[in-house]
């Protein structure tokens, strides 16, 4: 039976690892969330035993990650939420197996943890239960867009180019265009906003007709600049 310990408190971390080492158990032990990630996906753990934050982060996934990793493992957390609060952690973590207070002794803890692994019938009914809950909702039929609005959906086809995608490639299009027509710079600006804009109208809307600012050239702004001095 291996165990991984992820408290906060390395006192409380060493008590814990001892009365588990008299239950049997093999420890790692560790105060980083990270590390505690990194053993889950490389090793085969049978037991958590979590404080429920660590630096102010919810350590929830590392059971979820864990579960993936060994459906049979379980999970005991050291919590302070109220009583009130801590039901919705069952439906959260379905390994969770004892949620306990922060200052039990960590003897309580070790007969809590023998328990965990040792009831092996009501951990195969954890898990019957929760491979019946998966199997039911990969039958379930994927939320698809057009299902959810269908008024949207009528409005919208993956091949309609939208006004913001029009925006996004205008630069690209007054390349295309410019090798193209072989337009002279002077006339491709209003070239382009003449198709967008006949894009727009087919798309429902009706932009007033505006022709973008003319950039001067260089040979104008030379004549300019020479006429100032």
């Amino acid at each position: 039976m291996k165990a991984l310990i992820l408290r906060q408190d390395p006192e409380a971390a060493c008590a814990v690892s001892r009365a588990l080492m008299d239950k049997g158990f093999q420890i790692l032990c560790v105060e980083k969330l990270d590390v505690a990630h990194a053993l889950i996906r490389v090793d085969t753990i049978d037991l958590l035993v979590m404080d429920e934050r660590i630096d102010g982060q919810l350590t929830h996934s590392i059971a979820l990650s864990g579960e993936r990793k060994a459906p049979f493992i379980s999970t005991i957390l050291f919590t302070d939420r109220d009583r009130d609060e801590t039901d919705d952690l069952y439906l959260l973590i379905p390994s969770l197996y004892a949620l306990v207070g922060s200052t039990v002794d960590a003897y309580v803890v070790g007969r809590l943890a023998l328990a965990a692994v040792s009831n092996t019938e009501d951990v195969m009914a954890r898990v019957t239960r929760q491979q019946a809950i998966d199997d039911y909702d990969q039958s379930l039929p994927p939320l698809v867009l057009h299902d959810a609005e269908p008024r949207y959906a009528a409005s919208v086809s993956d091949d309609e180019d939208s006004p913001a995608d029009l925006a996004i490639a205008l630069p690209e299009m007054a390349e295309i265009r410019r090798e193209e027509l072989g337009a002279p710079p002077e006339r491709l600006d209003e070239v382009i906003m003449a198709e967008v804009a006949a894009i727009l109208r087919a798309d429902g809307f009706a932009p007033q007709p505006r022709s973008m600012p003319r950039l001067a050239r260089p040979e104008e702004v030379l004549e300019v600049v020479g006429g100032a001095v």
